[in-house]
C-alpha cells in the first residue's frame, strides 16, 4: 500500500476539528452551566480553554495517525482486517482515556466546571471519535488497496498489450522470409548472378526489419525508404509487371505508422492479383490531407485463389487496435482495392 502524507490535514484539519469539538461540548451542556462558567472567564481563560480543546483535537487524530503508522509495520491490514480494526480501536481508546484522565487529575479553578460530568462527556466524545477515526483509516486502507489493485491491473493490461504487439511483430519475419526465399529459389536456378544481388538486397532489408522490430511506430519517411529497397526484390522477378506510384509525402513527413505496414499491404496486392508486363499491377500510394496513407491497386483477381491466412491486413488492423488508434478503412469494389491507413503523429 502507498505511503500517505497527512501534512495538509494537520495544517487545516486540526483547527477545524478543534472548533467542532468546542461546539459539541457547548451543545451537550445546559445553557446555565456554560453561562455560569463563562461569566467568570477572563480573556486569558477563554484562550486557555480553547487551547485545551485544540490540544484534545490534535491528540485524537495524531494518536490515530501514529498508531496507524506503527501498526502498518507491526500488524499490517492484509488478511487480518477485523483483528487489526479492533486492536487499533482498543489502543486508541486506551491512549485517549489515559490522556484525558491525566488532564483531569490537575486542579483547575471551580468556574471552569472541569468536574466528573465533563470528564465523562469528554471520555464519551473520545470513544466516539476514536471509532470514527479508526473507521476512517480502515476506509483509507480499502481505498488505497482498491486504487493499487486498479493500477496493477492497468499495468498488467499494458504488459499484455505490449506482449500482443510483440507477438504480432514476430509474425512478420517468417512471413517475409518465406515469400522471398521462394523467389530466391527460382532465381538461383535461372539467374545465378542476379541471385547474388538479390541476396545482398534481402540481407540489407532484413537488417532493417531487425532494427525496427521492437518499435511500435516508425517515421513514415523510414518506411517509404525501406519499401523502395524492398520493391527492388519484386522488380527483379516481375520487371514492368508491377508499377508503384508514390506521391509527394513531404507534408506527412512528421507522421509515422507501424513498421512494415507498407510491405504487408504490397504483398497482399501481389498475392491476390494476376499481372504481367502487358497488364501490370498498378499500386498507387498517396496521402490525403496528410492524415492517411492510402494504398490503392487495380484488381485483377486470380482465378484460382491461393490458400491465405489473411495475416497481413489482420496484423495491421490488430496493431492499430492495441495502440488505441483509428481503424483501417478498406474499400473493395469491382475495379480497385483500397486501404486507408491512419497516420500517427510522432511525439
Amino acid at each position: 500500500m502507498s505511503k500517505h502524507s497527512y501534512k495538509f490535514f494537520r495544517l487545516y484539519g486540526y483547527p477545524v476539528l478543534g472548533v467542532v469539538l468546542f461546539l459539541i461540548i457547548i451543545l451537550i451542556n445546559p445553557y446555565e452551566r456554560i453561562y455560569n462558567s463563562w461569566r467568570y472567564y477572563s480573556l486569558s481563560d477563554c484562550i486557555l480553554e480553547f487551547g485545551f480543546i485544540m490540544f484534545y483535537a490534535t491528540g485524537l487524530f495524531e494518536t490515530g495517525i501514529q498508531l496507524t503508522t506503527l501498526l502498518n509495520n507491526w500488524y499490517p491490514w492484509e488478511n487480518r482486517i477485523k483483528s487489526r480494526f479492533f486492536i487499533q480501536l482498543s489502543l486508541h481508546i486506551t491512549i485517549v482515556s489515559v490522556i484525558i484522565t491525566l488532564f483531569f487529575s490537575f486542579s483547575f479553578p471551580a468556574y471552569f466546571k472541569y468536574d466528573d460530568l465533563l470528564y465523562r462527556q469528554t471520555i464519551i466524545i473520545g470513544v466516539i471519535f476514536s471509532l470514527l477515526i479508526t473507521a476512517a483509516f480502515t476506509a483509507e486502507y480499502f481505498f488505497y488497496r482498491w486504487n493499487d489493485a486498479k493500477m496493477q491491473a492497468l499495468k498488467m493490461e499494458q504488459y499484455t498489450t505490449q506482449a500482443q504487439l510483440d507477438a504480432l511483430k514476430l509474425q512478420l519475419d517468417p512471413h517475409f522470409l518465406f515469400n522471398n526465399l521462394s523467389i530466391l529459389t527460382a532465381l538461383i536456378e535461372d539467374q545465378p548472378s542476379t541471385a547474388v544481388s538479390y541476396v545482398a538486397k534481402l540481407s540489407s532489408i532484413y537488417r532493417y526489419m531487425l532494427t525496427n522490430r521492437m518499435q511500435n511506430v516508425i517515421p513514415l519517411t523510414d518506411e517509404l525508404e525501406f519499401i523502395k529497397a524492398y520493391l527492388f526484390l519484386y522488380q527483379i522477378r516481375y520487371g514492368e509487371g508491377i508499377k508503384i506510384d508514390i506521391e509527394d509525402y513531404k507534408a506527412a513527413a512528421q507522421s509515422g505508422l507501424p513498421p512494415l505496414t507498407l510491405q504487408l499491404l504490397i504483398e497482399n496486392a501481389i498475392k491476390h492479383n494476376l499481372f504481367s508486363t502487358d497488364s501490370p499491377l498498378n499500386i498507387h500510394i498517396y496521402f490525403p490531407k496528410s492524415k492517411f496513407m492510402v494504398v490503392e491497386n487495380n484488381k485483377m483477381p486470380k482465378t484460382i485463389h491461393e490458400p491465405s491466412t489473411n495475416m497481413g491486413l489482420k496484423n495491421i488492423r490488430e496493431r492499430y487496435r492495441l495502440m488505441n488508434k483509428k481503424a483501417l478503412v478498406i474499400t473493395d469494389d469491382h475495379d480497385f482495392f483500397k486501404v486507408m491507413v491512419p497516420l500517427i503523429t510522432l511525439d
